[in-house]
């Protein structure tokens, strides 16, 4: 049984995971982020939140009910926190869902290794938003990976990987629970493996490395004079009502569309990403077709 500390936030993408683990294995600490502050506020927070006093997120809860300190780390480089693991003397780092880079100070401090879950198939889609860029590139397969870390991003060894396809138009809020508890099986076979010191890994194909950077709220990124109907229909469809494409009619007023009905492909006379209003709502025209976006929330969503 391997000690771990265990960084994350309160999403589905680290309590899963965080979950399988400790199936198996000792949960020592958990870290989550939080604004810069002294350490003894730090820790004093975290005795409230382990008394019941504090937050009620998800890995406060945890960490309750398991009795397990929760630490906060206030970014990836906190010498102060670093103090604290060294303290603990984890066997193991395991990450899911942490918004930094941990820095040489902090990955230092585990005696096997330093595991984080990515929600990609590395080496594509290194960085924080992996799962945009998986609809936006249009590819057909997807998956996790676990991985070494370093100081740089999602570019460790890799120690397990599992891929599957992805359907059209699949919503990202499904694709998320299902990388969340895919993840957590790959993190839990590759502690398991570290336990038994059948552990193997292999370095990833820079070549093939590509990237999944953080995108501003409002950004527009569908090159509507490029891409098909069914290829526009399966951006938006699956990344709505999570993501929504900035999209305007004729007169420059924002359509604030909330579910993507379907696509129909046509010859097509107007100027793609054009969008007109309908009965349902509004069709968007792209080069070989419309898209049909609606202004209710689809249930199956």
């Amino acid at each position: 049984m391997l000690r771990i500390v265990f960084f994350g936030s309160s999403g589905d993408g680290s309590m899963v995971p965080l979950e399988a683990v400790s199936r198996a294995h000792r949960v020592i600490a958990l870290v989550k982020p939080s604004r810069s502050q002294s350490w003894l506020r730090r820790t004093a927070r975290s005795i409230l939140w382990r008394t019941g006093m504090g937050t009620s997120a998800a890995m406060a809860r945890w960490a309750r009910i398991h009795d397990v300190p929760l630490l906060e780390a206030t970014a990836g480089s906190d010498s102060e926190l670093a103090n604290e693991l060294e303290r603990l003397r984890p066997d193991v780092i395991c990450v899911s869902a942490f918004p930094w880079l941990l820095g040489r100070d902090v990955l230092q401090t585990a005696g096997r290794a330093a595991l984080n879950v990515h929600s990609s198939l590395l080496p594509r889609h290194r960085g924080a938003n992996p799962l945009l860029w998986v609809y936006y590139h249009n590819d057909r397969r997807t998956g996790v990976t676990v991985h070494g870390m370093n100081e740089r991003a999602d570019a460790g060894a890799i120690f397990a990987q599992e891929a599957f396809d992805l359907p059209r138009g699949f919503p990202v809020d499904r694709l998320y629970a299902k990388k969340a508890l895919l993840g957590g099986e790959l993190l839990l076979r590759v502690l398991d493996q570290l336990a038994s010191g059948e552990a193997r890994s292999r370095p990833q194909e820079e070549t093939l490395a590509t990237y999944a950077p953080r995108v501003a709220h409002g950004t527009r990124l569908v090159p509507f004079s490029e891409w098909d109907a069914e290829r526009v229909w399966h951006f938006l469809r699956g990344l709505c009502p999570r993501r929504l494409e900035p999209l305007c009619d004729r007169s420059e007023r924002q359509v604030r569309y909330r579910s993507v009905l379907g696509y129909t492909t046509h010859d097509c006379d107007k100027a793609a990403g054009l969008i007109e209003s309908t009965s349902f709502g509004w069709n968007l025209y792209c080069r070989d077709g419309s898209v049909q976006l609606g202004k209710s929330r689809r249930p199956d969503r």
